[in-house]
Order: C-alpha cells, then sequence, then structure tokens
C-alpha cells in the first residue's frame, strides 16, 4: 500500500472514532459532528487531499473543511465578518490553540472552519500521528466556539463582541454540568443585550 493511500485509509478510520461515521464519495471523506456546545449543534467535516507535486509544493496538501453554519441571515454579514475577524485575530495571536481560519463564504451563504497541511506521504506513520493530534485539537475547537458562531447567525448583528463571549468561556471552564452552562450562557447575553 502507498503512502497516500495509507494516509486516506487512516484518516478515514479517525474520523469513525472521533465521529462515528464517515462516508466518501468522490475522493472526499465527510463526517458530521454532533452535540457541540451548549446549543448542541452539528458541523460537517470534509476532508481531502490535493496531489500537487510541483517543486513549490512537492507534498500533497490535505484540506480540511468544517461546516459550521449554513443559510447564514444576510443582513448581519457585516457584523458575522467582523467577529470571524476578530476570532481569526485571537487564534492567530495564540489566546486560543487552534488550526486554520474561520471564514465566511457568501456564495454558499456559509460559515465555515479551513486548514490546509502539507503531508510527507514517505513519513507517513509520523505524519498521522500530527493528522490525529489535529483531530483531536479540532473537535475541542468546534467544541469551544459553535455556540459563537450560533449567536453570530442567531441574533441578528445583536451579538456581543469576542471578548464578551471568550469572558464567559473563562467564567465556564470549571463547570462540567451542561446545564449550568447553558443558564449562565443565556443569563451572560441577556445582561450584554439589555446593556446594548
Amino acid at each position: 500500500m502507498n503512502g497516500v493511500q495509507l494516509i486516506l485509509n487512516e484518516i478515514k478510520s479517525m474520523m469513525e472514532d472521533f465521529f462515528e461515521t464517515c462516508s466518501e464519495q468522490n475522493g472526499v471523506l465527510r463526517s458530521i459532528a454532533e452535540h457541540l456546545g451548549v446549543t448542541d449543534v452539528s458541523a460537517i467535516v470534509d476532508v481531502a487531499m490535493e496531489m500537487i507535486g510541483d517543486e513549490e509544493a512537492p507534498y500533497p496538501v490535505l484540506h480540511f473543511l468544517i461546516t459550521l453554519a449554513k443559510d447564514v441571515p444576510g443582513d448581519c454579514v457585516k457584523e458575522i465578518k467582523e467577529a470571524l475577524h476578530d476570532l481569526n485575530l485571537a487564534i492567530a495571536v495564540g489566546e486560543y490553540p487552534s488550526f486554520g481560519s474561520f471564514c465566511y463564504t457568501p456564495e454558499l451563504d456559509q460559515i465555515f472552519l479551513s486548514y490546509r497541511m502539507p503531508v510527507n506521504t514517505a513519513a507517513a506513520e509520523n505524519e498521522l500521528i500530527n493528522i490525529r493530534y489535529y483531530f483531536g485539537m479540532l473537535y475541542e475547537q468546534m467544541d469551544l466556539f459553535a455556540d459563537f458562531i450560533m449567536f453570530l447567525c442567531d441574533n441578528n448583528g445583536q451579538l456581543p463582541k469576542l471578548k464578551d463571549y471568550l469572558d464567559y468561556l473563562d467564567e465556564v471552564t470549571d463547570l462540567n454540568d451542561l446545564e449550568t452552562r447553558a443558564l449562565l450562557l443565556k443569563e451572560k447575553l441577556s445582561a450584554l443585550f439589555e446593556k446594548g
């Protein structure tokens, strides 16, 4: 078995481990990540390998595309773009460990998380360790920011700033009770909207 096929087979197995199921169509692996955040939402996780192999990009590239929201309301696109910019900036400066960037695509009215990972197929075993680590980080990242993305789409732009959301996360970090976390989030948002 060559390195490319080994990596793809193992990725499919990892996605089944992390997300329970994984389908394949036209070379794209797809899973559904469920029960994210206190809002209990789902995300679509797509993975594909692009074979480049030229001098500037000698290795294949894995593309991870995670759809976090569809049918985004058009009347709050400006606020959504600003909030996603703030989120990407917070990640870039290391406030929260993350890979990739949160994006909005007007053609599809979707919010997604995108990440590109070059892979050395001649060192497949080592690359698989990195890929498994990425999937673990990805699940935590989606769980962390799923609620923020939902509030971007459901509150007509009347959204607390990213700092308010991160302050909320700091408050609930040590709380394991989901019902308590949800109640605190509702109270926090109500107070913020009343101030606004």
